[in-house]
């Protein structure tokens, strides 16, 4: 799973990127992989009393300014979301920024449109398929609309998969505050909900001097500035949830481990996440939620009492399910 950070030069992108590394002399040119936290992997390493526990990651890459430039836009294209920082502490035109980054996405998808109906035309294919759902995308785009707000049959969203349409992706705004922010951020956030981009703050450069301090002073230096919290571990979720993705967990007497997957994904595409053996001799998966465990931790009694359920290939799978798949090959 790769995100790209991209922003106007001065957003605080970098130190983004430094506060999320917890290092102040990280090369953002190298990509930074974080792990995802999630209180219920800490919890069945507890429970399954095992000392070994793997979480799921994501690798964040820096898109150096000006990120809207062609040369930068492409390294774009393969990515699952896109980071928009905006400035907060500063300048705090929160809407035009936004709007402006969202209108070169737009642009860029609608020129990969137009190149594309074009070979299609000289092909002599007019009235297939392709050329008029491109039609539609280069009408929705044109109103300066990203193509993640448009409605799209599951066959119209297979024959885009190999476009990488940069205004399809998910959009995570990341609003870099200081203390106390320059601009109200309601209208932001307003308008980002209309575009179907979700919005998080952070303070970075504080966040940034946090990681420096060891461990055990964060609490009371987070108490003197007035934060419960971090909000990194926030974002980091926040980036997660964004790819719309579900959390399943696999469990062994070495060590519990989570795993990502899409939505609406089925036993079989977990059980090929984990191996691909697993999916070539699926023969059946053993599912329990994790509420369930969590409330009683013992396997052969969850089996027993008919609460450790046999799921078929196309079970979906659930946030939080813990599965164990049984394969032959």
């Amino acid at each position: 799973m790769k995100l790209v950070l991209v922003g106007l030069p001065g957003c605080g992108r970098t130190t983004l990127l430094k506060a999320l590394a917890g290092d102040p002399d990280l090369d953002p040119a190298k990509p930074l992989t974080v792990k995802v936290p999630d209180p219920r992997l800490d919890r069945l390493a507890e429970l399954a009393e095992v000392r070994r526990k793997v979480a799921t990651s994501m690798v964040f890459v820096d898109v150096p300014s000006p990120a809207f430039e062609p040369k930068h836009m492409t390294r774009m294209q393969d990515a699952s979301a896109i980071v928009l920082v905006l400035d907060n502490y500063a300048r705090g035109n929160l809407e035009r920024d936004f709007l402006s980054a969202e209108g070169e996405l737009c642009l860029s998808d609608l020129s990969t449109v137009e190149n594309r109906s074009n070979r299609l035309i000289k092909e002599g294919r007019k009235g297939c398929r392709e050329l008029e759902l491109l039609d539609r995308l280069r009408d929705h785009l044109e109103k300066g609309l990203p193509l993640r707000t448009m409605d799209l049959t599951p066959s119209e969203l297979s024959m885009l998969r190999g476009y990488s349409f940069l205004s399809q992706k998910p959009i995570l705004v990341v609003i870099n505050r200081a203390d106390r922010p320059v601009a109200d951020e309601g209208a932001l956030i307003e308008v980002a909900d209309r575009h179907q981009a979700s919005t998080t703050a952070v303070n970075a450069a504080f966040e940034l001097e946090l990681s420096e301090l060891p461990e055990e002073e964060h609490q009371a230096f987070l108490g003197s500035m007035g934060y419960q919290g971090s909000s990194l571990s926030r974002l980091i979720r926040q980036a997660y949830v964004s790819l719309d993705l579900v959390t399943f967990f696999t469990m062994n007497p070495e060590e519990v481990r989570a795993w990502p997957l899409p939505r609406n994904a089925t036993a079989l595409e977990a059980a090929g996440k984990v191996h691909s053996d697993m999916a070539r001799g699926f023969v059946r998966a053993e599912v329990v939620g994790f509420e369930r465990f969590a409330d009683c931790p013992d396997m052969p009694e969850l089996r027993s009492r008919g609460e450790l359920r046999v799921e078929g290939k196309d079970y979906v799978i659930r946030d939080g399910d813990i599965i164990q798949v049984r394969f032959s090959v």
